[in-house]
């Protein structure tokens, strides 16, 4: 009878070899090399231009998924480490795209303020031509937070036409002095060492939104930031990653803005964590994680998902060791310790 259930079982779930144990299998042994790796948590706008017959077969480039093998699980403190302080922002586009303009891309003061310390976020954008973060340097091994957003169709706001990377570079793992900062980018007075939800505050209620400081121009607050570690069905645990939105902006922005009209939502998604050449990584793409996307509640619409977003060479210790592998050491000392003593 139970050679019956299990045959019944089997039937059924397909735990034939050529069903359950073979996708079992395939995960556990399936593995990148570290160039592989790097290609995956280092997005590139190539990456936007997929090859004639993945596109018809709608398929995925496997090299493009991170395997079970590879996958790692970092700590949550570790991220968050990583991600406080400031970061300087760039936009790189894509030639081909008919509204690019190669000037903007050292023409934008762009900047994040992080302060995991007090789950909250600060982000500024001007197409002015200045650079309020000149004279920080990249940390050593500076950690990346790029989002790659490929032309698509059906987004709001549309992005058809163009391809764009926008890349932040940590340059100070603390927020001190970053009224200064924000002073330099606004012109605005702001309180020293206040929390970026108080300078936020003090933004807004100076009519900064309202005027047009620049040609496009946009500012954000994000709070609370959410970490979350999310099972795997299989290996490493991932890592969720969210906050509530509020925006302002204007001008020539993709995204239409009403001057003054604060436009709220929410943003996030779900990370794969790897090693790479330069480090500990986190990545959101098809087939890892899930897609970093953008929605908007009120006071407009933004409506979109990025095909990429990467974290990384995180900051602090490395992964620890497999369990597996200190096991079999500390058996082989006891084993060894067990021979000196019958001496």
């Amino acid at each position: 009878m139970k050679k019956l259930i299990k045959l019944v079982v089997c039937g059924v779930l397909g735990c034939s070899a050529f069903g359950l144990s073979q996708s079992l299998s395939y995960g556990q042994g399936r593995t990148l090399s570290s160039p592989q790796l790097d290609a995956i948590v280092k997005p590139t706008l190539s990456q936007c231009s997929a090859p004639a017959n993945q596109v018809k077969n709608a398929r995925l480039d496997p090299n493009s998924i991170v395997p079970t093998a590879n996958a790692r699980e970092f700590p949550q403190t570790r991220v968050m480490k990583t991600l406080h302080g400031m970061w300087r922002g760039e936009v790189i586009g894509s030639p081909l795209d008919s509204k690019y303009e190669k000037s903007k891309e050292g023409n934008v003061d762009y900047f994040w303020i992080i302060d995991t310390q007090h789950s909250e976020g600060l982000i500024i954008a001007l197409r002015n031509g200045n650079n309020s973060t000149a004279g920080m340097a990249p940390l050593a091994n500076a950690p990346k937070l790029t989002y790659l957003i490929c032309a698509h169709e059906g987004y709001i706001p549309t992005v058809e036409k163009g391809s764009e990377i926008h890349q932040f570079t940590k340059v100070s793992d603390s927020i001190e002095g970053a009224e200064k900062i924000l002073a330099k980018a606004t012109g605005v007075a702001f309180k020293k060492g206040a929390l970026l939800s108080t300078q936020w505050k003090i933004l807004v209620a100076s009519g900064y939104f309202k005027s047009l400081p620049a040609v496009a121009f946009a500012g954000g607050l994000f709070k609370p930031l959410r970490f979350e570690r999310v099972a795997s069905p299989v290996g490493p645990a991932q890592l969720s990653m969210s906050w509530e939105s509020e925006y302002y902006g204007g001008g020539t922005t993709w995204i239409q803005f009403t001057p003054g009209v604060p436009m709220k939502g929410v943003e996030y998604t779900q990370f794969v964590g790897t090693n790479a050449s330069a480090g500990d990584f986190l990545v959101a793409s098809p087939g890892n994680g899930k897609l970093a996307k953008v929605e908007a509640r009120s006071g407009g619409n933004y409506d979109l998902a990025f095909d990429s977003v990467s974290l990384g060479p995180l900051q602090g210790a490395a992964a620890v060791s497999a369990p597996r592998v200190r096991n079999q050491h500390r058996a082989v000392k006891r084993k060894n310790n067990h021979g000196r003593r019958s001496n």
